[in-house]
């Protein structure tokens, strides 16, 4: 909980490291801490959701798919992804540009 509230977007992450955040994000209880969101609202411009961390995922391979089923909402690559990840995501986006 003390690095996540200054993530915005991780890129070219491993599949594990994926389900860590994942797994973090969606366990996390840092919205209880009122006097925490407060500071981080105050001091840093951070938004802390008052209930908890809504995750999106996106992931093409076999490895992703466990990431890819613990987000609120996962996203799979149409071309160049796996039928695996393809069946663990909610969207399969047409074009992965």
């Amino acid at each position: 909980d003390e690095v996540w509230p200054y993530l915005r977007v991780l890129a070219r992450s491993s599949p594990d490291d994926k389900l860590t955040l994942a797994k973090g994000l969606n366990g996390s209880r840092l919205f209880e801490d009122k006097e925490k969101v407060r500071s981080l609202a105050q001091n840093d411009n951070i938004v802390i959701f008052p209930d908890r961390q809504v995750v999106a995922m996106t992931g093409d391979g076999t490895n992703d798919a466990p990431a890819l089923k613990n987000a609120d909402v996962g996203f799979a690559m149409g071309i160049a992804g796996t039928q695996i990840a393809k069946d663990a995501a909610n969207i399969i986006l047409l074009d992965d540009n």
